[in-house]
């Protein structure tokens, strides 16, 4: 009798903590792995991140000196369809 109610006892335990764990820990654990996530992404492609009065705000950094595209490589190509039926 006691090995089943000790069962019971540690099953109750278990599901209790579960649902604890699920229902506070991760929601936790997922949105501070998130905001890291922004964070590296933002950093990476250039715009830092601020807090004014609980508002967020994006200020991106300008570069406006240096253009990503090179005008003098390559040149534009017009493409016409040609029928292979003929």
């Amino acid at each position: 009798m006691e090995f089943i109610l000790k069962v019971i006892f540690i099953f109750f335990l278990i599901s209790f903590l579960g649902r604890l764990f699920f229902r506070y820990v991760l929601p936790w654990w997922l949105a501070r792995f998130i905001k890291k996530r922004q964070k590296e992404y933002g950093d990476r492609f250039g715009y830092t991140e601020q807090r004014v009065n609980d508002e967020e705000k994006i200020h991106y950094k300008e570069n406006s000196t240096q253009s990503k595209i090179n005008p003098n490589v390559g040149e534009y190509v017009d493409f016409e369809e040609i029928d292979d039926n003929e």
